[in-house]
């Protein structure tokens, strides 16, 4: 029991001869008090969210510390600080400066150089991994996986699964996906300043590429034509044969499609209409010959083949 709930609950012992029967009982006050600071929390309307730096508790330097040992990396503290330090964020304290009548020269240096940077390490780790994993996929498809992987959407999750969220320096709260993605491409080189590109190529692989586990990259490997792009890629002699029907001309119509190639089956697709069923037999017999089928196995992640891409 915590220590507030012994104040709110009081045990009330009753004896029944030999036996000893105990029940809790909850004072008379705990109700209506609880009803009061319900009713006080709902006139006051929604409270902002408080910054973790706000608390009395927060030690910066500390923190910084402590967020490179979580991970398991070393940072120069110089470099991790100006990697979490926004552009919003000197500005902010210039203005506080110049209402004091303070001559606001501040020597803090924002993460833009840092995010550029970081940027172009990551794209270079995810492309060489994602060539060397799906050799037989096309350009245009491999720019998509990196499309995705480079996402805000993406990158801001991870920011924020290691904590990146509360040590950046910004007048925003709360943070916005933009501004988690830049931060983590900073810190990712401000280690490879600190470490060398093989640290960060690994911290690229555990907390980057693994955003692959799991996800079905097949919709980002659809052609818009998947006929003529099978055509252009194994050859116009190819036909297609319904193998089943189901319910013909009935809402509840299906049709199984197979593309066939000198006798021998490249895919097969079902669908409402021979047409649509002809065109996921087209796509499944790409994404088979792309190997990137949903039974395929997982991704290989392993850090020293990330690393050995990148240094070719």
């Amino acid at each position: 029991m915590s220590f507030s709930m012994k104040f709110l609950v009081k045990p009330l012992v009753i004896s029944y001869g030999n036996s000893i029967t105990v029940h809790r009982q909850i004072h008379r006050w705990v109700a209506p008090t609880l009803k009061a600071l319900n009713n006080r929390k709902r006139e006051m309307g929604p409270q902002p969210i408080n910054r973790r730096s706000d608390y009395l508790e927060w030690n910066y330097k500390a923190e910084i510390y402590s967020f490179g040992k979580r991970l398991g990396e070393d940072f120069k503290e110089d470099l991790l600080r100006e990697a979490f330090t926004e552009k919003s964020f000197i500005n902010l304290e210039a203005e506080k400066l110049m209402k004091v009548g303070v001559d606001p020269q501040l020597d803090m240096k924002d993460n833009a150089n840092f995010s550029v940077e970081g940027e172009k390490f990551i794209s270079q780790c995810v492309l060489k991994y994602l060539v060397s994993v799906l050799p037989s996929l096309p350009s245009e498809h491999i720019e998509s996986i990196h499309n995705f992987l480079l996402s805000d959407e993406k990158l801001s999750t991870v920011s924020k699964n290691i904590g990146i969220d509360d040590l950046v320096l910004t007048a925003e709260y709360p943070l916005e996906q933009s501004t988690l993605s830049r931060s983590l491409k900073s810190v990712i080189h401000a280690l490879v300043l600190s470490s060398g590109e093989e640290r960060a190529s690994k911290f690229v692989t555990d907390f980057i590429i693994t955003q692959l586990c799991g996800e079905d990259i097949t919709p980002l490997c659809t052609p818009e034509n998947p006929i003529e792009k099978l055509k252009s890629t194994v050859g116009a002699n190819i036909e297609s044969r319904i193998i089943v029907e189901s319910a013909k001309n009935t809402l509840l119509a299906n049709y199984q499609v197979g593309i066939y190639q000198e006798k021998n089956l490249l895919g097969r697709g079902c669908g409402e209409s021979p047409w649509i069923a002809e065109e996921m037999a087209a796509l499944d017999a790409l994404w088979r010959l792309w190997g990137i089928t949903s039974n395929k196995k997982p991704f290989p992640i392993k850090s020293q083949k990330i690393v050995n891409s990148v240094n070719m």
